[in-house]
């Protein structure tokens, strides 16, 4: 999947946000595709973060989702690459997590994007810039960022 990008929780759950217009847009930017135009990068994502969008989605944004529409997305989310959440992926976790003074969740990202050959990271939760394990971490908003 060289060339593949992770996209992380936090871009996800901007999709649907619609009190923050300028993150939400840089989202969709990076996600969604324009009709009649190439196909980007092959999106992945983890079993943590299909979880962790549902939660996040339905019961922390100012307007939360009704639970049919998170359901909708998770559907359509579920139909990209999705690496799973197993005790070998939480060990490296660990281990990254200790070597790159990172939270065992951001880590346990870093590991599913390294482990899936992605070369890309989209999130909010590591500095925009940060290289680890070979995934270069990007936040949409930063004005660097690659649509």
């Amino acid at each position: 999947m060289n060339g593949s990008v992770f996209v992380d929780t936090s871009v996800l759950v901007r999709l649907f946000d619609d009190d923050e217009p300028d993150r939400q847009a840089a989202a969709r930017a990076v996600i969604g595709v324009v009709p009649g135009e190439e196909a980007g990068p092959a999106l992945v994502l983890s079993a943590q973060v299909l979880a962790e969008f549902t939660d996040v989605a339905t019961t922390r944004l100012v307007r939360p989702l009704p639970m049919v529409t998170a359901r909708r997305a998770l559907a359509d989310l579920a139909e990209l690459h999705v690496v799973p959440f197993d005790a070998d992926l939480v060990l490296a976790a660990a281990d990254t997590a200790e070597e790159h003074d990172l939270s065992i969740r951001d880590a346990l990202v870093v590991e599913a994007a390294a482990s899936s050959g992605c070369s890309r990271l989209l999130t909010e939760a590591i500095p925009h810039g940060t290289m680890v394990r070979g995934v270069a971490v990007e936040d949409p908003v930063h004005p660097d960022s690659t649509p």
